[in-house]
């Protein structure tokens, strides 16, 4: 199941775990793929990653939290979910 489905699927800890452990496993699998194959500085990496590093991650977190009228004012486990995607792409 690919990120997008599994972040629409978010709606307990449970699924939002998962999420998580995907989310992880795409940057592994991005890190592999990116040995055999390195790619363009000015260009994403293979799995779609801008933000390779914590600092630049928690940045796009910041982000698109700040800009996004997906993230309400009501916590929910989809809100932490989507933040988390975010800090792979928002830049």
């Amino acid at each position: 199941m690919n990120l997008d489905d599994l972040l629409d699927k978010v709606v307990s800890k449970e699924t939002f775990i998962a999420f998580v452990k995907a989310l992880k496993e795409d940057k592994i699998d991005e890190e592999e793929k990116d040995k055999i194959n390195p790619p363009s500085p000015y260009s994403p990496r293979a799995n779609g990653w801008e933000n390779g590093d914590i600092p630049g991650f928690l940045d796009a977190i910041e982000a698109f939290g700040e800009d996004s009228y997906h993230i309400t004012e009501e916590p929910s486990w989809k809100n932490f979910a989507l933040l988390l995607y975010a800090g792979k792409f928002y830049e």
